[in-house]
């Protein structure tokens, strides 16, 4: 189960994105974060932000922009999201980490900025633009979950082996939940797993993408 649990971890970093969603609700008022830049990794770690949420509501996705004065006021964001990447969402008064994103040459952003995000209630604030992208990512998300979830549950009632689910996904689209399970396939097969524990683990494959569809489709607002 250690490598499925790493398998998991694949979808964390940030996101970008392009398409644009109207209606989406905004905050009147810009929330306030406090974000602290820490150039100097610790533990091994890379370049690091700290962003603190000073609101009382719990963020699930933000919107960063970093701003980089010595490559000509250049500016890029990035987006995090706690339920695509399997993080933790940031509630009242909690400090969480994000890596910093180097330019060319290395150079570090002198500035890091909240300019949108959504709420946990589905409540978003800043352009609704943002909103919309994440809100899109976040379906797009579910149906992959979905799709590996409706071949796992084939396999199971029709029985199948492990030649057959690995017929039935290596033609699929790189995704997430497809990238998981081929390498549950090649985990299994190393470890020698007995039919009963083969059939146990695509069972925990089906539940946890089921779980992280429903997750994202009630995120979504209607």
């Amino acid at each position: 189960m250690k490598m499925l649990a790493a398998a998991f971890c694949v979808l964390g970093g940030g996101i970008l994105f392009s398409t644009a969603a109207q209606g989406i609700s905004t905050a009147p008022e810009p929330p306030k974060f406090k974000i602290e830049i820490r150039a100097t990794g610790e533990k091994g770690q890379g370049p690091s932000f700290a962003v603190t949420n000073l609101t009382a509501k719990t963020v699930t996705a933000c919107v960063f922009e970093q701003s980089y004065p010595s490559q000509g006021a250049r500016k890029a964001t990035m987006v995090w999201d706690a339920l695509v990447q399997g993080d933790i969402a940031i509630e009242p008064g909690q400090t969480a980490l994000r890596p910093l994103i180097p330019t060319a040459g290395n150079a570090l952003p002198n500035k890091v900025e909240v300019i949108a995000g959504i709420w946990a209630d589905g409540e978003s604030f800043g352009p609704p633009k943002w909103a919309g992208n994440i809100f899109n990512n976040r379906a797009l998300r579910a149906s992959e979950n979905e799709d590996a979830a409706a071949i796992l549950q084939q396999g199971l009632d029709q029985n199948w082996d492990r030649n057959q689910y690995q017929q039935a996904f290596s033609d699929k689209p790189d995704s997430g939940p497809v990238y998981i399970v081929r390498t549950a396939l090649t985990a299994t097969q190393q470890t020698g797993q007995t039919p009963q524990e083969f059939t146990h683990t695509m069972q925990f494959l089906l539940q946890s993408f089921k779980q992280q569809a429903d997750k994202l489709r009630k995120s979504i607002p209607h």
